[in-house]
């Protein structure tokens, strides 16, 4: 997809507000709305600007936060035991948002990072 330049020099002026909304846990398609985009051009500006990617993935990551902020904010409410099924289902959709976005921190599984390094121990041994 190519952007004209009004539309990059839109972005690039709102690419900050962009990033913090998206680490709030703002939905992309309501923020590409609210500018008059599309979802499309939001991903892409991210091959346009030399940065833009990494921010992205590091406001996504952040909105794992958020998410899990989210979700613990609707399970300590009151609610009415009526409601009480779909708020089951808000707090499994944000556990879900954050686990997608930051896996690390939030996925069901522990990842293990394990770096091997082999010593050559024959000039030793001789």
């Amino acid at each position: 997809m190519d952007l004209s330049k009004d539309t990059l020099a839109r972005l690039a002026l709102a690419w900050p507000g962009i990033l913090a909304r998206l680490a709030a846990g703002d939905r992309i398609a309501a923020i590409a709305k609210d500018l008059g985009l599309s979802r499309d051009s939001l991903y892409a500006y991210q091959n346009t600007a030399p940065q833009a990617r990494a921010q992205w993935q590091a406001a996504r990551e952040a909105s794992a936060d958020a998410f899990a902020d989210m979700a613990i904010e609707e399970a300590m409410a009151d609610h009415d035991k009526d409601h009480a099924q779909h708020v089951r289902t808000r707090i499994d959709t944000y556990k879900w948002a954050a686990r997608v976005r930051n896996p690390r921190a939030y996925g069901d599984k522990a990842q293990l990072d394990v770096n091997v390094r082999t010593v050559d121990l024959t000039r030793i041994i001789e």
